[in-house]
């Protein structure tokens, strides 16, 4: 697994980061923490002493000073004391001459004040150093100073057991953080596992959403909607090519039988003619199908539509109505259209559309009837309805109309099936819809397309209400 693409080795490098340094800076903290605490009971210490000195000092005779403080605090090692009296007589020093000669250049404090002093050999020292008033009068100058090595041991292995710490404490976090992780995109894996299980074959399998985190439920469902669509394309892919085969084949069979007929023995010319223009007209057909099925893929493409313009579509249906009017009138059928509306789009497109609704509505229209074909806008949509009254189509046969080679009862319908499907995806290549409704009062075809211009969203369109 590559390191740059693995997010469960990104996720832990990351957790043990952040873990660590929070450690480390907690560690930190706490090591600070402890370091001031001991310099501040240094000083206590320090204060504590001062006040001890001017007490020995100050009770009993000025004679005996040296010996009672020499007493009480001759058993302090780790404490540096030089107390001089207001006569500069030394009544006990431990200090070193460096620290003494520092302190002369330092200013006398008259209450204590905690100073941390650097000796010139690089030691620091924390110190008090104040000029104290007995109770008699006089006064001593007083000097006291704690090395900060004392505590360099304790504060060495209290880093060293804080490192440690830190370091056990990272791993610690590290591996949790790793089998964390891991369990976490567990169940992403299991969708892996149920995605490499979906094959062509197997389409109508799903991926277990429910079971899925909240924050993985949401991409299981959008990809069990995709495979839902794919198994409905791949359905109507499958039927698509067996309609195609079946298309193809009957007329191709039917010109082979002709041929093999007619060249199994010697014909009249006459004979021959008239093979070769039914052939003809078969390979017409043949030709009018492919022509149809390129058109309605070049309509169903993305970004079908070469161009847009406004398309004022009264014109452009009194123009069909007036192409179709000999054909209506030889059928005893009355053609009408209602209201006015413009729409952007393509016209030769637009055209075509509402030409395939007029002639299928021309077709079944019952004799001495009228097709009546209505133009509206309302609330920013074109509506295109083409009425005619005739055989309602069976309700089970209304949602397949618009599939290609779909033709409802063969006795009936006429042509290769692909007209209203070029409809459909003429009317989705505009970001609109095609619907239909058939009972005892007529069918009614209703093409719904936007009036301002809109990208339609994918290959297969939006509909419209």
């Amino acid at each position: 697994m590559s390191l740059r693409r693995s997010i469960a080795v990104r996720l832990t490098l990351l957790f043990a980061t952040v873990a660590t340094l929070v450690l480390a800076a907690l560690g930190v903290a706490i090591y600070l923490s402890a370091r001031h605490d001991l310099m501040a009971q240094d000083f206590i210490e320090l204060e504590n002493k001062a006040a001890l000195i001017r007490d020995l000092a100050g009770n009993g005779p000025a004679s005996g000073r040296a010996q009672r403080l020499g007493e009480a605090l001759g058993h302090h090692p780790d404490i540096a004391f030089h107390i001089v009296d207001d006569r500069g007589a030394v009544l006990f020093s431990t200090a070193p001459a460096l620290l003494r000669e520092h302190a002369r250049r330092q200013p006398i404090d008259t209450t204590p004040r905690r100073h941390d002093w650097i000796l010139t050999d690089g030691r620091c020292m924390h110190a008090l150093h104040l000029r104290q008033t007995l109770t008699d009068g006089g006064s001593l100058v007083t000097l006291l100073a704690i090395d900060d090595d004392r505590h360099a041991a304790f504060l060495q292995r209290f880093r060293h057991l804080l490192a440690m710490a830190i370091i056990g404490a990272a791993l610690a976090s590290s591996l949790l953080g790793s089998y964390v992780v891991r369990r976490t995109l567990r169940p992403l894996h299991t969708l892996a596992d149920e995605a490499r299980q979906i094959t062509a074959g197997r389409l109508q399998r799903r991926l277990s959403a429910r079971s899925a985190p909240a924050e993985l439920e949401q991409l299981a469902q959008t990809l069990n909607g995709m495979l839902a669509r794919l198994q409905q394309d791949f359905a109507r892919l499958t039927g698509f090519s067996g309609d195609l085969a079946h298309e193809l084949r009957t007329p191709i069979t039917n010109m082979l039988t002709q041929v093999q007929v007619v060249l199994a023995h010697p014909r009249s010319n006459e004979a021959y003619r008239e093979t070769l223009a039914s052939c003809a007209e078969e390979l017409q057909q043949l030709a009018q199908t492919v022509g149809d099925l390129l058109y309605l893929a070049q309509a169903e493409a993305p970004g079908a539509l070469p161009s847009r313009e406004p398309v004022p579509l009264d014109a452009v249906a009194d123009a069909l109505l007036e192409f179709y009017e000999p054909l209506a009138e030889d059928r005893q059928l009355t053609l009408r259209r209602e209201g006015m509306a413009r729409v952007n789009g393509n016209r030769l497109m637009l055209h075509r559309a509402i030409a395939n609704l007029l002639s299928n509505a021309l077709k079944h229209a019952a004799a001495g009837s009228e097709v009546r074909m209505r133009l509206a806008e309302a609330e920013g949509l074109c509506r295109i309805s083409v009425h005619n009254i005739g055989m309602p189509i069976a309700i089970e046969a209304l949602p397949r109309l618009f599939d290609r080679f779909y033709r409802g009862e063969r006795g009936r319908h006429e042509g290769a099936g692909l007209g209203l499907a070029i409809t459909r995806a003429i009317a989705q290549a505009h970001g609109g819809s095609v619907s239909v409704v058939s009972d005892e009062a007529g069918t009614v075809f209703e093409m719904v397309l936007p009036v301002a211009q809109r990208q339609a969203p994918s290959t297969h369109g939006v509909d419209l209400p």
